[in-house]
C-alpha cells in the first residue's frame, strides 16, 4: 500500500463508520466482545471496526486510514 498526501480543504469531510463482524463462535479470539449490531438489533458477540476517510469536495477525492 502506498501512502500519498492528503490535500486538506475547508470544506472537506470526515466521514466515520462503525461496523461489527459477528463472531458468535470465536470463544478465543481476543478482541471478541459484546458489540451493539444495528442489524440484529441487540448485542451480539463480535469484533468492532471503526473506519475514517477525508473527503474532499472540489477534487472529488477521498483517503481513508
Amino acid at each position: 500500500m502506498f501512502a500519498c498526501e492528503i490535500v486538506p480543504n475547508t470544506e472537506g469531510y470526515l466521514i466515520f463508520d462503525d461496523t461489527v463482524i459477528n463472531k458468535e463462535y470465536g470463544n478465543k479470539i481476543e478482541l471478541v466482545r459484546g458489540q451493539y449490531s444495528g442489524n440484529q438489533h441487540k448485542v451480539i458477540r463480535g469484533i468492532g471496526i471503526v473506519n475514517c476517510r477525508y473527503f474532499h469536495p472540489q477534487i472529488e477525492q477521498f483517503w481513508h486510514s
